[in-house]
């Protein structure tokens, strides 16, 4: 319903950038500001934090400003290590280092800036390639699966059917994905301050009756759209 229930992390969060919700209903933000993965529970106490403060890097204790994080089906961690780094680093569940891939480029596997991302209901990681305007499809382990063009994916999120749904920043729309194609399904939106209409959408998230919920940028709200 939208009515404020509690909020945390002044004292630990530089820049929050990405946030998700895992199916313990633990809570990963992404801090740009102190190139960090933070995991809370439900109630806002900290449990894990991924990464060296306020130290950016290459390493696998180190991320420069990581944008987002997937879950896999064993709880292991993808994060997109994308306004500095360009790469996927994969953890297990406890914050094990496991692996990663990606490099600066145009080219299959290459990124720049990996803003988005999330493990679909195959499996499969599922990035979203922001400035190249395109999504890359991966297996587990870093392999490439495919591209799927055309789109300047800020946002990702997938339903309870396998649809996948991308917040375009660019188009200032929602674009519903066909997932085994990577064709546009369905779109809305057009940039505006009226309901319905976005001003640089930069995440969403879809609840289990389909509903959509879209953050943007420079409009400073969150709509809801009704499935």
């Amino acid at each position: 319903s939208g009515r404020f229930l509690r909020s945390w992390g002044d004292d630990l969060i530089g820049q929050a950038h990405g946030l998700r919700i895992d199916r313990h209903d633990n809570v990963w933000v992404t801090d740009i500001g102190h190139h960090l993965v933070l995991q809370f529970n439900s109630k806002g106490k900290l449990l894990l934090a991924l990464g060296t403060s306020d130290k950016p890097g290459e390493g696998r204790d180190q991320f420069n400003k990581p944008t987002d994080v997937a879950f896999g089906p064993d709880d292991e961690l993808y994060v997109s290590d994308g306004y500095g780094n360009n790469r996927v680093v994969k953890f297990t569940t406890k914050g094990k280092f496991v692996t990663t891939w990606g490099k600066p480029g145009t080219g299959r596997g290459e990124f720049n800036l990996p803003h988005t991302i999330l493990v679909d209901r195959k499996g499969r990681v599922v990035v979203g390639d922001r400035e190249n305007n395109r999504v890359q499809v991966f297996d587990n382990n870093g392999k490439w699966q495919a591209t799927w063009t055309g789109i300047a994916p800020f946002g990702l999120a997938e339903d309870s059917d396998g649809a996948i749904y991308v917040a375009d920043g660019r188009a200032n729309q929602v674009l519903k994905i066909n997932p085994k194609t990577g064709k546009v399904a369905s779109r809305w939106g057009s940039k505006g301050a009226d309901p319905g209409q976005f001003q640089l959408p930069h995440m969403l998230a879809v609840d289990g009756k389909k509903n959509l919920y879209v953050v943007e940028i420079l409009g400073q709200r969150l709509q809801k759209l009704r499935r």
